[in-house]
């Protein structure tokens, strides 16, 4: 057999891993087309920026309650007031912004606490707004002079059936800079156009110092006219849009695209930083979800008339040929109507940015090819990543340069594209032109122009004296492009992995590495760009650990089986780690670095949360349950909340009213987080203890949870779940049952020291103030509310006498759900909440690390472990180690099984449920990268009872 297993394992390995060739380098050190001068026509960055200052107020304060007249509120307003509106109230306009003394904010926000800045808001917390609606042509517009508004924490919309053409219109056509208005700010606010009429645009900035942050802009679109999320086409600058999500079905943001009345004007010191630009795939014809109305689909962004305009760490997606053939990011400069000759486009730095699931790239114009303009100069696009350009979005061209550009320079960019590198148009050249150091497929026409052959060709007329060097062009052939660039046959053949969404390699292999102008890598800095878009989850970019380059291609160049020693002892010494030697790690640590924990019996107010979704059979016995707890009535509150149930759950808590339990019942089923978000913050109690309905809590529980709480440091806590294996239990129950004990005892010590990775869900507590709204897809609200209590400088301690008993899985589907929502919920969790891996912000990072990261990789570990172990098996303890993997799958095989037996063996039950776990990991990460694991609990109902012999 083991010889067997070991011809297997090597046969299919190496067939894996055989086959590398060298690859052909161009060996001329000419760097250009010809002979030209380096160049040093740099973008020129924006000279001033928008100031976003914190949020104070030095004045009145002015509440306008639901009916009031806010406008008459907005008149009335000095210099430095705040204006509070009631939330979830309605208040209808148009309303006008007056230009008023004194240089101190007025602000316009919610009587309530706003959304935390730092990150766009979601249309959620909408229904907590103010809302501002309108049925004229705008709802808040600023009149000319208007300054130091500040729009914060608002719903602005139009009324329900009605299209607006603006909602925020901060400028129009002022005739001299002086008359623009300006320092206005769009704070947080939920900005969109009707459903059903959607609306032409969102905010119109034709302003100085202007600014929109951390806002939600959606739904405007419009069939036969451009519509944008964000334009501006009158006002001087600076503007800064910062922090938001952008949707629109023409361009997302446009600067231009009207002439300005202000003579000579061309907006400028324009910053675009860290925003998702998209446009949602139910506007698509042909798409699932299509809703059936073709908007006006044109671009994600496009400039016509501006300056010094950084494009910097933003996510653009989503965009097809509709009423434009696709190009996803447009610098074309455009005299619009005629009467703005001075139009232009220049010192523009597009960089850090990644462009994914559109037709086509970037497209630029050097002068209008309709009414005179300037031309369109100093262009810097430099380390983005463009992903799945064209296949099914369109034609797949990545670059396209016409009509005369000067001064444009490609660095450090890596693209997947189905189309052509870069088309050079067929009238004027482009001079001053620099394409290096990036990474791009050739696919079927590479670097063309038109009547003019591909490559050096294209280049020489097209873009007389480039700069053209340290390219790996794909796919290319080296007898038709300049030398000093490189010409894999293959991504593969470079080191570069298939891209998949958000994960893949940008390492290259020798001799590409470290071959750019700088001496780094050619193609894109995957680390920069991750960081410039960490804090937009869509993104889902993370960088990945990987080898030297160096290392990389040697190992591609030796045979296989030689390293297999170094797999088996780095694979069997990170197993021993995480199954014993962690556990053992953790016991010292606690024996020896135990912190004090201060415990009194206090009786501060409780709350306990009960979640249900079709309890009905649970419900009554478990309010039973905690009516019967030994801690004063008068002290505890018992909310049962009823996540969308649809038998008699709601019914049967409510025969409680009379005994004070609450019930809370909502109508859609969407899952614990929801719920828990809605109901946290209404509940009387100091500590909030979070239950399910199946278990039963022991009669001191509460009195044992809340006595930690005498401690000032202690934020949460979690009790001891108990579970017992019943007769008819499957063997992955019985595992469990132990597995759970094992896990108890890594909580405990892990709390003795600090604070444990997380609580248990069926039974924990917290402190009330400390909780923070969740995402509503959460997986594994038990780990993250207690995470971030954490990071607040908290503890979160086990308490092994606050006890809640429930029953162990009773068949193997049961548990294998539950396992791979928590899988599934650990990989969501790390990959939202960055800070984890982090040892400077996370001080349980070694916790984090051994308890739950590297158990993430179990399924590789052991995959290693019995690879190598099968091609070192001639060795007298690789074939022990062999026979005893095979041992250990057979009798996890066995345990499997034993489903209608009582008598269960731990030497079965628990090699069953360690198996389930790593089974349970790779569904789990299928899940959480294909977006499929839901929210709302799965419920697998047990099998019907059985007498079984002894």
């Amino acid at each position: 057999m083991v010889r067997l297993a070991k011809g297997f394992v090597i046969a299919g390995t190496a067939l894996l891993l055989t086959g590398s060739h060298v690859p052909y380098v161009a060996s001329s050190a000419l760097a250009t087309v010809g002979v030209a001068p380096e160049r040093t026509s740099a973008p020129e960055l924006p000279r001033t920026k928008v100031d976003i200052p914190e949020l104070t107020t030095e004045g009145r304060t002015i509440h306008v309650p639901a009916g009031g007249n806010l406008q008459k509120a907005l008149d009335e307003a000095e210099s430095g007031d705040r204006i509070e509106l009631d939330p979830r109230a309605t208040y209808e306009g148009p309303f006008r912004l007056k230009a008023k003394e004194g240089d101190r904010w007025i602000v316009i926000t919610s009587s309530a606490v706003p959304p935390k800045p730092g990150h766009h808001i979601q249309p959620s917390d909408g229904a907590q707004m103010p809302k501002l609606v309108s049925a004229d042509h705008y709802v808040v517009i600023a009149e000319p002079g208007a300054h130091h508004y500040r729009l914060v924490g608002l719903e602005i919309t139009s009324k329900a059936g009605s299209f607006v053409t603006t909602m925020v219109q901060f400028g129009a056509d002022e005739t001299s800079a002086d008359a623009v208005p300006h320092h206005l700010i769009v704070d947080r606010c939920y900005v969109h156009g009707d459903a059903k009429t959607g609306g032409r645009r969102g905010v119109a900035l034709n302003a100085r110092h202007a600014a929109v942050v951390d806002s939600y802009l959606a739904d405007f679109k419009e069939v036969g006219a451009d519509s944008q999320a964000v334009s501006g086409w009158n006002g001087p600058g600076p503007i800064r849009i910062a922090g938001n999500y952008l949707e629109a079905a023409g361009e997302n943001i446009m600067f231009g695209g009207a002439d300005p009345t202000i003579p000579n004007l061309v907006p400028a010191d324009i910053e675009i930083v860290h925003n998702h630009l998209a446009k949602p795939l139910r506007w698509k014809a042909g798409h699932p979800t299509f809703e059936g109305i073709e908007w006006t689909v044109k671009n994600l962004f496009e400039l016509k008339n501006a300056r010094r305009v950084l494009v910097d760490g933003n996510l653009f997606e989503h965009n097809w040929p509709q009423a434009q053939n696709g190009f996803s990011i447009l610098f074309t400069v455009r005299n619009q109507d005629g009467g703005a000759p001075w139009s232009t486009i220049e010192d523009v730095t597009f960089s850090n940015n990644l462009v994914r699931h559109v037709a086509a790239g970037i497209n630029m114009l050097g002068r209008d090819d309709n009414h005179p303009s300037q031309q369109a100069r100093r262009i810097a696009v430099r380390n983005n990543v463009f992903l799945d350009i064209g296949g099914t979005w369109g034609n797949g061209r990545l670059f396209q340069l016409l009509d005369g550009t000067s001064d444009v320079t490609f660095d450090h960019n890596t693209a997947f594209q189905t189309g052509s590198i870069l088309f050079g148009g067929d009238h004027a050249p482009h001079t001053g032109f620099v394409f290096q150091n990036n990474i791009a497929q050739r696919n079927e026409y590479g670097i063309t122009g038109s009547g003019k052959g591909e490559g050096t060709e294209t280049l020489t007329h097209y873009f007389p004296e480039a700069v053209f060097r340290r390219n790996v062009i794909v796919g290319g052939n080296a007898g038709r492009y300049p030398s000093d660039n490189f010409y894999p046959a293959s991504i593969q053949e470079a080191g570069l992995a298939i891209p998949r969404e958000g994960d893949f390699r940008l390492t290259l292999v020798r001799p590409y590495s470290r071959a750019a102008t700088d001496g780094r890598d050619p193609g894109a800095d995957l680390d920069v760009i991750a960081k410039a878009l960490d804090g937009i989850p869509a993104a889902g970019l993370r960088p990945r650990t990987t080898a030297h380059a160096d290392v990389m291609g040697t190992i591609g160049t030796l045979p296989w089986w030689p390293g297999s020693r170094l797999v088996f002892w780095f694979s069997i010494v990170l197993l021993g780690y995480v199954y014993l030697g962690y556990p053992v790690l953790a016991a010292l640590r606690a024996t020896l670095m135990e912190k004090p924990r201060r415990r009194a019996p206090i009786e501060p107010t409780v709350s306990i949360i009960v979640i249900a979704h079709n309890e009905a059979d649970r419900i009554a016995p478990r309010i039973e349950n905690l009516l019967a707890l030994d801690y004063p009535r008068d002290r505890l509150e018992i909310v049962i909340g009823s996540d969308g149930s649809t038998d008699d759950t709601v019914q049967r808590a409510r025969r409680y009213g009379d005994r004070g339990v609450i019930v809370r019942a909502f109508r859609e089923h969407r899952g614990k987080p929801a719920i828990v978000n809605a109901l946290v913050p209404i509940v009387r109690g100091e500590i909030v203890i979070f239950a399910d309905a199946r278990q039963r809590f022991d009669a001191g529980t509460v009195r044992a949870l809340v006595a930690n709480f005498a401690d000032a440091q202690v934020g949460a806590a979690s009790g001891e779940l108990l579970l017992t294996a019943e007769g008819g239990t499957a063997a992955a129950g019985h595992g469990t049952a132990f597995y759970w004990r094992y896990e108890k005892f890594i909580r405990s010590t892990e709390g003795r020291v600090d604070s444990t990775i997380g609580a248990t869900g069926a039974i924990y507590a917290i402190r009330r103030e400390l909780f923070e709204t969740i995402p509503e897809d959460t997986l594994l609200d038990d780990v993250l509310i207690p995470l971030r209590i954490v990071r607040r400088g908290y503890r979160v301690v086990f308490e092994p006498e606050a006890r809640a008993h429930d029953t162990a899985s009773a068949t193997a589907r049961q548990e294998f759900v539950r396992k791979t929502r928590t899988i599934a919920g650990t990989f969501q969790l790390l990959s939202r909440e960055a800070w984890l891996l982090n040892p400077v912000s996370n001080r349980l990072w070694f916790e984090t690390m051994s308890h739950k990261v590297l158990r993430l990789a179990l399924p590789m570990l052991h995959a290693a472990f019995l690879v190598s172990t099968a091609a070192l098996a001639d060795a007298g303890l690789y074939g022990l180690m062999l026979a005893g993997q095979v041992m250990f799958y057979a009798a996890a095989l066995i345990g499997a099984t034993q489903r209608q037996t009582q008598r269960r063996s731990i030497v079965f039950t628990a090699p069953c449920a360690m198996c389930l776990l790593i089974w349970a990991t790779i569904v789990g990460f299928v899940r959480f990268i294909t977006h499929r694991q839901q929210v709302t609990w799965e419920r697998v109902p047990a099998p019907a009872r059985r007498d079984v012999a002894a």
